[in-house]
């Protein structure tokens, strides 16, 4: 009896905690802003913008720095490496489309599109 109530309990708990991640999700969709502003900018990329993140000063005797997330990942990754390289290259980093900031992008999302 009290190994069935235990069971019952964890199955109610893992049911619990999967519909509530859903809701999460469907919470965050296309209309849905993130919840804190974005430290760079927003860039018109021809109908959709993106996010980008720039440092440091540029300089035509210096190279631009162009720092890409995983693709599970966005540019506050960079947090910790961006201003090491500042002082001495102009660097950036970048939010895919549909992740951190950045907007959606053109539909139907494909790989091509996301690589």
């Amino acid at each position: 009896m009290q190994g069935e109530r235990t069971r019952c309990c964890s199955l109610a708990l893992t049911v619990l905690l999967l519909l509530s991640g859903s809701i999460a999700a469907r919470a965050q969709d296309a209309t849905t802003s993130p919840p804190l502003p974005p430290p760079g900018r927003l860039v018109d990329v021809g109908g959709w913008r993106l996010h980008l993140n720039c440092a440091g000063e540029a300089r035509t005797s210096q190279p631009t720095v162009i720092l890409e997330a995983g693709a599970g990942d966005f540019s506050v990754d960079w947090g910790l490496v961006q201003p090491g390289v500042a002082p001495f290259a102009r660097v950036c980093s970048y939010d895919r489309a549909g992740s951190g900031w950045s907007e959606l992008g053109p539909r139907p999302r494909t790989m091509h599109q996301i690589v």
